[in-house]
């Protein structure tokens, strides 16, 4: 951590990165308590909103899809579907079809 007041706003932003969102926090409160540079504020708290936006965008578990539910008919219903609709109906012997 580090006091901005101390230094420069171009030695302060590039310590910026050093910094996680804690400290981010803690030195943008010192530099609106103290010195006030506009321009430092702002690099800060587009630093904060880098940060925030990361964790935001972290990838979440991906839960695998379910297998699609399998249904079985008799061959004279799979005879009443249309065309487009018989392609998806395997025959399982003969005797009933399923998707």
């Amino acid at each position: 951590m580090f006091d901005p007041n101390e230094l420069t706003v171009k030695d302060a932003r590039l310590r910026l990165s050093e910094l996680d969102l804690d400290g981010l926090e803690v030195v943008l409160k010192a530099e609106i308590d103290g010195k006030h540079r506009s321009s430092l504020i702002a690099d800060i708290g587009r630093a904060i909103d880098s940060i925030k936006t990361a964790e935001d965008n972290t990838p979440e578990a991906v839960t695998p899809k379910a297998a699609p539910e399998k249904r079985s008919i008799s061959v004279d219903q799979w005879a009443r579907l249309s065309r487009n609709d018989r392609k998806y109906w395997v025959s399982l012997g003969g005797v009933m079809v399923e998707k």
